[in-house]
């Protein structure tokens, strides 16, 4: 045990600013340098909970002062923190003292545990992280030099700062300030460059500890440290090594070896950091790993373009598009809501019902005085084949269209390439390199099939742009 006392005016740094008639320039002023004996502070070991003395009690009694609590297997600034140790051995604690004066490093303080007491690894989180006592486990970014992620759609995902925990809370909330954004690598590489990030080692062989090879941060390089992991807290953090990361936001993150576990599976990791609010504001950033294990036996399987369900209101895609009581029917483009995205399954990717929903997203190229222009694109189907296109500015073209008959949905146009500004936005109805679209989604008025949502397959995301047109 040891103590020692401090008396202290002041936390905060005093500046004293002089004026003087002519204008003399400002002189500022810092408190005196407090000598590292006038710090009170306690460290102690339970042993009632712990003979082996594996329970560390860390306390700080020197009010307007904080401590910073090296304690080797992790960092705190808690004024009174505990520690447990599960592993015997020599623990040298270190402290800095953040006084008016600047930092005062104090001398550091070497505890002793005497016995194991496994029971604070013992969990299921500690287990899937380093595969258990006496073993270690290897992980990876998901994201290699080929470009290629193998579980999750990207290397790195973006949450509120609020998120947290994604099993627990509401869904994965905590706070006011949630929302997840998980782009898919391929059509947002800028977050990211592919490469091969190199590995970090979690080991319960022995001691908590991690091991890590940056490859694609040099300065880094490889890294010998220590971890704790807070089961309860669902917290990660780390000493004398860091996590992989992406050089893209190494300069947002003002601490590295404090993160959240989000989630934690036997071959999957994702933990998230707080982005400092100066780059694009306060987030959480999320990096995602596979285990080198999954990594190394991955094998890439093709994924066919899915189906989305439409109601074919009990006919053909042909009758849908051409067929009622005549041999032609002819869409609009909605006025209120012309375009938006959808994943593969026909989920809508923006929550847009009416125009001013376009603009409350920052849309300003389409809005409410674009809604007159934009029903004047119209599009005919005739059951002969042949399709007509009339834009909003009068211009026709016709051509010829077939319908796929393997249940695909999918619409392909000759001679022809419809084609409508949709406002005085860049938005435009198109179509895909293969002069297709794709029905995602359909909508009824009654009985009557009224709204299609035509889709142009993105050729890097796994979404669809949509382009919704209303029966005329």
């Amino acid at each position: 045990m040891k103590k020692t006392k401090l008396l202290i005016t002041s936390f905060l740094m005093l500046m004293v600013l002089f004026l003087v008639p002519s204008c003399s320039p400002e002189t500022y002023s810092l408190d005196g340098t407090t000598d590292k004996s006038a710090i009170d502070f306690e460290i102690t070991q339970d042993l009632v909970a712990d003979p082996g003395g594996n329970t560390v009690i860390m306390t700080n009694k020197t009010p307007g002062v904080v401590l910073t609590w090296d304690y080797v297997t992790g960092k705190s600034n808690k004024a009174k923190d505990i520690v447990k140790y599960a592993f015997k051995g020599d623990y040298t604690i270190k402290i800095t003292a953040v006084t008016g004066g600047g930092l005062v490093e104090l001398d550091p303080v070497t505890i002793t545990v005497s016995k194991d007491n496994l029971n604070y690894v013992n969990d299921p989180l500690w287990n899937l992280l380093s595969g258990g006592v006496g073993k270690s486990k290897t992980w990876v970014l998901d994201l290699d030099e080929n470009g290629v992620s193998k579980f999750f759609a990207g290397p790195m995902f973006f949450y509120g700062t609020d998120n947290a925990w994604l099993e627990g809370g509401d869904k994965g909330c905590y706070g006011a300030d949630c929302w997840n954004w998980s782009p898919e690598w391929k059509g947002n590489q800028w977050i990211a460059a592919k490469g091969n990030y190199g590995t970090m080692t979690f080991s319960l062989d022995g001691g908590p500890f991690l091991t890590t090879d940056h490859k694609m941060i040099p300065s880094y390089g490889q890294e010998s440290g220590t971890y704790y992991l807070d089961a309860d807290a669902k917290t990660l953090t780390t000493s004398g090594a860091t996590i992989l990361h992406t050089n893209e936001y190494e300069n947002c993150v003002d601490n590295w070896q404090t993160m959240k576990i989000m989630s934690i599976t036997a071959n999957t990791l994702q933990v998230g950091v707080l982005r400092k609010g100066s780059c694009d504001g306060a987030a959480t950033l999320v990096y995602n790993f596979i285990s080198k294990e999954y990594s190394d036996n991955w094998v890439p399987t093709a994924v066919a373009d899915p189906n989305p369900s439409i109601d074919l209101n009990g006919g053909t895609v042909d009758d849908l598009l051409s067929t009622t009581t005549t041999t032609t029917k002819t869409w609009s483009l909605s006025k209120d809501t012309p375009f938006n995205w959808t994943s593969l399954d026909g989920t809508f990717l923006n929550n847009w019902n009416s125009v001013a929903d376009y603009e409350a997203a920052g849309w300003t190229g389409y809005v409410a005085s674009d809604q007159a222009t934009v029903v004047k694109n119209k599009i005919s189907f005739s059951n002969d084949g042949t399709v007509k296109t009339v834009t909003s500015n009068g211009a026709t073209a016709s051509g010829t269209y077939t319908t796929s008959t393997d249940g695909t949905n999918v619409i392909s146009f000759n001679a022809i390439t419809p084609s409508f500004p949709i406002g005085s936005s860049w938005a435009t109805v198109s179509t895909t390199d293969k002069n297709q679209w794709k029905i995602v989604k359909t909508a009824k008025t009654g009985n009557v099939v009224t709204d299609i949502w035509f889709g142009k397959r993105d050729p890097n995301k796994s979404e669809y742009m949509v382009f919704h047109f209303v029966l005329n």
